[in-house]
């Protein structure tokens, strides 16, 4: 009985050590907070990253859909970020990227998707043991959206959330705070990168018969981190529900017509 006592005390004094040092953290970043700065807590994370994720000193890296890594910097998106999608497809793209930055590990919420089935979203590639749908209705939708930024890795934020200005900044500080990545359609206010999907035609359809397949899209980006914009074509949806990088389309070549001399 003694040892198992004694055998408890160390284990006691590390919680408690990590309580003391979680609350100085939480009082350092609420001073932080009043000067615009913000400490990252992936350092309290240990070695249990996310698959897929690395940390280079400036924040968690999260991974991105390889048909789209040229249009973020550095090829990948940092936790805590928030992206915003417009255009066509917005749903396909929202869940592309929240399947490659959640992986393996972490916890996917969507709100604002009233119409998205779970064999929809496990088509995509999203596992449903870890995604929460959330009502995009509600008195306590605020409350609900603070929670989900909170608590989960990846929070994706549909169209059909009307979200007040001043709510989505809170979320996006929220997610600043607890390294969430926010991915919403339309949002009303700015965000780190945005995302504009424009339609360049379909295919799948034949002389006359046939079906519609595949449809190209041309993505281009902004925001921070990017000079300018910059753009990718896609191919939307391939096998899986992924997407796909769209082959370069070669113009034919012209040929010259003859030149009668005049006679």
């Amino acid at each position: 009985m003694s040892t198992a006592v004694r055998a408890a005390e160390p284990t006691e004094d590390l919680e408690q050590r990590l309580s003391r040092a979680r609350a100085a953290l939480g009082a350092a970043e609420r001073s932080a907070a009043r000067w615009g700065g913000r400490i990252d807590r992936t350092a309290l994370r240990g070695e249990n990253l996310e698959q897929g994720s690395a940390d280079d000193g400036l924040g968690t890296r999260l991974s991105v859909p390889a048909p789209l890594s040229t249009l973020f910097p550095r090829g990948s998106l940092r936790a805590g970020s928030s992206v915003a999608l417009e255009g066509t497809a917005t749903t396909s793209l929202l869940l592309s990227l929240a399947v490659a930055a959640a992986g393996e590990d972490s916890w996917c919420a969507i709100a604002g998707m009233p119409d998205l089935g779970l064999r929809s979203a496990l088509d995509a590639g999203l596992d449903p043991c870890r995604l929460a749908l959330a009502p995009a209705e509600g008195e306590q939708r605020p409350q609900v959206l603070s929670a989900l930024a909170d608590g989960v890795g990846v929070l994706v934020l549909g169209p059909d959330l009307e979200l007040a200005p001043a709510l989505w900044r809170s979320l996006l500080g929220r997610a600043r705070t607890a390294d969430t990545l926010v991915l919403a359609a339309a949002p009303p206010g700015r965000a780190d990168l945005t995302l504009r999907a424009a339609p360049q035609g379909w295919t799948g359809l034949g002389q006359g018969s046939g079906r519609l397949r595949r449809r190209r899209l041309e993505v281009t980006a902004e925001g921070r981190g990017i000079a300018g914009h910059r753009t990718a074509q896609v191919l939307l949806p391939q096998v899986g529900g992924m997407i796909a990088e769209a082959p370069q389309v070669r113009e034919p070549a012209r040929l010259l017509r003859p030149v009668r001399r005049a006679s």
